[in-house]
């Protein structure tokens, strides 16, 4: 879980830094984040089974978590500047 917290703010950070719409910055974080998670853990050979629907909805959710928060502060950052 800790590569996902990583990986997902790294891709948030960049993707709120780049794209000015927040919904598409989150969407758009999310789906990097997921995708770069589920490479480097190699689940790509798993069968598609509950287990691995669960661990795959939870890396959605913990990634969409980190996007919207990183985005509010982008937010605050920008009102305050």
């Amino acid at each position: 879980m800790e590569l996902v917290i990583i990986i997902s703010t790294i891709t948030s950070f960049f993707s709120h830094f780049m794209i000015e719409k927040s919904v598409v910055a989150n969407a758009v974080s999310v789906i990097l984040a997921t995708l770069i998670t589920w490479m480097l853990i190699g689940d790509l050979a798993a069968d598609f089974d509950a287990i691995f629907m669960r661990n795959i909805f939870i890396t959605v959710v913990m990634a969409l978590v980190i996007s919207m928060i990183v985005g509010w502060v982008f937010a605050h950052h920008k009102k305050c500047s």
